[in-house]
């Protein structure tokens, strides 16, 4: 199994029993130091998910895992591709074709990674729910999402799948399901949105208008025990590779 930014490995728990042979990738040291702890027979490395991908796949590592698992972490390596850093803050790049190509070659990569039979499978974020108009709202403060708004990520994977499938490499699954986020008390609910969703960005942790409606969002959501109930929802996405990868080559090889 390969987990693509496993973060503390709060999902891993869930995969570890069934795991002959676990590889974790996260980009942060600290949250990979508390997953070594939960984990220690676990090959965990620091690496945002392209260059783990890329290192992967030059390492032979083609058609070599069951499961390719990417939970609520390939948004924003994927939406990497069509912005940069500039003096004046995040700005789209200015040829969004090529940010396009990049895009899908990377999906065409991780898809290389997995074994016949196996599973590529991505959790993303319902971004129509409440919760993630709040969060959306919140980014496009700093920069503009490309076309498709807030979406365009989990649309790019579908389509690139879609042709896979077009193409007999596998099956596709798509499901949309809708739940809610549980929180214990209004500081994790507040950290929810601040560390999961906004990565701890001064721009967005450190904006009064920012925080003053998320916190008015979490009190509208917070019961009289002081649990917080976030309305959420997901889709989960489900590749199944039927043909013999290794005929499928990764696409910048």
């Amino acid at each position: 199994m390969l987990e693509l930014g496993c973060g503390t490995g709060r999902l891993t728990a869930r995969l570890a029993p069934y795991a002959r042979r676990l590889v974790a990738i996260d980009s942060s040291a600290a949250m990979l130091d508390t997953f070594r702890s939960r984990f220690p027979e676990a090959e965990a490395h620091e690496a945002d998910i392209p260059l783990a991908v890329s290192r992967l796949l030059d390492d032979g590592r083609a058609g070599g895992f069951d499961l390719v698992g990417a939970f609520w972490s390939l948004s924003y390596p994927l939406g990497e591709f069509f912005e940069e850093m500039t003096g004046d803050g995040i700005q789209p790049v200015a040829d969004q074709g090529a940010a396009r190509r990049e895009a899908g070659s990377l999906v065409r990569d991780m898809l290389s990674l997995v074994a016949d039979g196996g599973h590529l499978l991505v959790l993303f974020f319902d971004s129509q729910t409440p919760e993630q108009r709040l969060v959306t709202w919140a980014w496009e403060r700093i920069a503009p999402f490309p076309d498709g708004g807030r979406e365009y990520t989990r649309l790019l994977l579908l389509e690139e799948l879609r042709l896979a499938e077009d193409r007999a490499i596998g099956h596709l699954t798509h499901i949309r399901a809708a739940g809610v986020a549980l929180a214990d008390s209004r500081d994790a609910a507040m950290a929810w949105f601040n560390r999961l969703h906004f990565k701890d960005m001064p721009a967005l942790v450190r904006d009064p208008e920012v925080q003053a409606e998320v916190t008015a969002f979490v009190d509208a959501h917070t019961r009289p025990s002081g649990q917080v109930v976030l309305p959420s929802g997901i889709h989960l996405i489900d590749f199944q590779v039927t043909g013999d990868p290794h005929h499928h080559l990764p696409s910048q090889r």
